[in-house]
């Protein structure tokens, strides 16, 4: 099936209908009589406020619906907020010390992140191409998680 883009949005849509409506307006007034000029103003001028509120009731709806879909913006985690100790259960810190002492070693965040990863189900080659960790660690870190079962035993 072919998806065929909208050529014309809801904005333009609306502005030609205001459009059409305000020239009808204008005929109708042109052409009755001054004395019904008054009424037909009046009746017009109500019907165009109840379209505006109306118009601004869906505009309102619209937008709210719009909104409810976007995840909220909270100030992102820092640090170890990110990993709790729940989530950390089972980590296998022994076998992963050698690459996080001395002087090269690498940041603990990132071996707590192939852990989450590895409890979700990637695997060894995913995570070393994403997170740039030691194959070694990475396959140590891919056991400890499927023996424990998951993220957090």
């Amino acid at each position: 099936m072919r998806i065929v883009p909208r050529r014309w949005n809801a904005e333009v849509m609306a502005m030609v209908a205001v459009l059409v409506v305000a020239g009808a307006e204008l005929l109708v007034l042109v052409l009755a009589t001054p004395g019904q000029r008054p009424v037909i103003s009046g009746v017009l001028l109500g019907s165009a406020a109840a379209v505006l509120v109306v118009f601004g009731e869906v505009w309102h709806v619209l937008r709210r619906r719009g909104r409810r879909g976007r995840l909220p913006r909270h100030p992102r985690p820092s640090g170890e907020a990110w990993f709790s100790a729940e989530a950390l259960e089972g980590f296998p810190a022994d076998g992963v010390r050698r690459w996080l002492v001395g002087p090269d070693a690498l940041d603990p965040n990132r071996f707590y992140a192939a852990w989450m990863l590895a409890g979700h189900g990637r695997d060894v080659r995913w995570i070393v191409r994403h997170l740039d960790l030691p194959e070694e660690a990475v396959r140590l870190l891919v056991e400890a998680a499927r023996e424990c079962g998951g993220a957090g035993c």
